[in-house]
C-alpha cells in the first residue's frame, strides 16, 4: 500500500545515531541576526523558535552560530565559544519543548567572508582576496597557520559540546555558502601546499577533522550533520 505524501512527511524519522525526529518536516538554517551586542542569544530567538515549533515541524536548524567571537559572518550573530551565555542558550534550546520539535545549532566560521565592517584582517585557507564586486565588501584575508587551523577544529568541537549541554538536540557544521569550510574544500580559494590543501583528500581534511573532533566531544548518539 502506497502512502500519500502527507502520511510520509508525518512519519517519525530515526537517524543513524538512534535519535528520533517526530516527523520529516525541517525548517532549514536561516541566519536570524537576532543575537545580542555581547554575542549571546536574546528573547527574540526564544520567541521565534517557539513560534516555529507551533507550526508543527519536527526539526529546526538555527542559522550561523559562530565558533569564534573574533570572526563574525554578520552583525548580531550568536557566538558559542564558552559557557558565558549558557543559561540563555538553555532557554533558547527549551523553546520548542512543548511541541517536541528538535532544535539543532548550525556552527560556522566565516573565514574570509567576514564583512569589512566586522573584520579588518579576516582569515582563510590562503591569502586570496575576493575579486569583482565582492572585493568591495570583504578585506583581503591572511592565510591561517597550521596551529590556527587546529585551534579552529577544537573550537567547533567545543561549541558543539556546549550546545549539547544547553539542551540542543544536534548540531550542523556549516559547509556551504562560501564560508570557511567551503573555502577549504574549494581549489579556487584553497591553494595551500601543505596537508590542508592541494588534493581533494587534503582539502577535505579540515571538515573531516572538525567532524571527528565534534563526534568525540558529543558522543556517538548526538546528531552531527554537515
Amino acid at each position: 500500500m502506497l502512502l500519500s505524501p502527507d502520511k510520509i512527511l508525518g512519519q517519525e524519522l530515526t537517524l543513524p545515531c538512534g535519535e528520533k525526529i517526530k516527523n520529516r518536516i525541517c525548517k532549514s538554517a536561516m541566519s536570524e541576526n537576532l543575537g545580542a551586542i555581547d554575542l549571546g542569544p536574546t528573547p527574540y530567538l526564544t520567541e521565534l523558535y517557539s513560534r516555529w515549533a507551533e507550526g508543527g515541524a519536527g526539526l529546526a536548524i538555527t542559522g550561523n552560530v559562530m565558533v569564534d567571537s573574533k570572526a563574525l559572518g554578520e552583525p548580531r550573530n550568536v557566538v558559542i565559544e564558552d559557557d558565558k551565555h549558557l543559561d540563555m542558550l538553555k532557554t533558547w534550546a527549551s523553546s520548542a519543548k512543548k511541541t517536541k520539535m528538535q532544535i539543532w545549532v548550525q556552527l560556522n566560521h566565516p573565514g574570509k567572508q567576514s564583512p569589512k565592517t566586522l573584520s579588518v584582517e579576516p582569515v582563510g585557507p590562503s591569502a586570496i582576496p575576493f575579486s569583482g564586486n565582492l572585493s568591495r565588501f570583504f578585506n583581503p584575508p591572511r592565510a591561517l597557520t597550521k596551529a590556527e587551523i587546529r585551534d579552529l577544529i577544537i573550537r567547533f568541537a567545543n561549541s558543539a559540546k556546549i550546545a549539547k549541554e544547553a539542551g540542543f538536540k544536534g548540531v550542523e557544521i556549516h559547509g556551504a555558502h562560501g564560508y570557511l569550510v567551503s573555502q577549504f574544500l574549494s581549489p579556487q580559494h584553497n591553494q595551500r601546499e601543505d596537508e590542508w590543501g592541494g588534493s581533494i583528500e587534503n582539502r577535505m581534511r579540515f571538515v573531516l577533522e572538525i567532524f571527528r573532533a565534534t563526534r568525540k566531544a558529543v558522543g556517538k548518539k548526538f546528531p552531527v550533520g554537515v
